[in-house]
C-alpha cells in the first residue's frame, strides 16, 4: 500500500520512532542513482519510508513512484522490484512477519 506524503515534514527521529511503535525495526539505506533491486519476494512484510531522493517500485506489475515522505508497505510473498532515481534515494527499510 502506497501512502504518498504520509510522513511529509516529519523529522527522521520521529519517523523512526513511529515505525518502531508499529513493530518494525527501521534500517537506514542510502542508494546511489540508478541502483536496482531485481524482482524478488520474501515471506516478511516490508515497510519503506522515503527520506530523500526517489525510487520507482513495482509490486506484482503495479508501479509506484515514491518520493520523500512516502510510505510503502509491501505484503509478504508479493514479487517486487525497484529502481532508484537520478538523485539517489535514502530510505528506512524494515521487515517483519505479519
Amino acid at each position: 500500500m502506497h501512502e504518498a506524503g504520509f510522513y511529509k515534514d516529519i523529522d527522521r527521529k520521529k519517523i523512526a520512532a513511529e515505525v518502531q511503535r508499529e513493530g518494525f525495526d527501521p534500517y537506514l539505506i542510502s542508494d546511489p542513482p540508478g541502483a536496482t533491486y531485481p524482482p524478488h519476494s520474501h515471506r516478511e512484510t516490508k515497510l519503506l519510508v522515503i527520506l530523500s531522493g526517489n525510487m520507482e517500485v513495482n509490486i506484482q506489475g503495479e508501479g509506484f513512484s515514491c518520493s520523500p515522505g512516502d510510505r510503502l508497505l509491501i505484503p509478504g510473498n508479493m514479487e517486487h522490484s525497484a529502481k532508484v532515481g537520478e538523485n539517489g534515494c535514502q530510505f528506512f527499510w524494515s521487515e517483519k512477519l505479519l
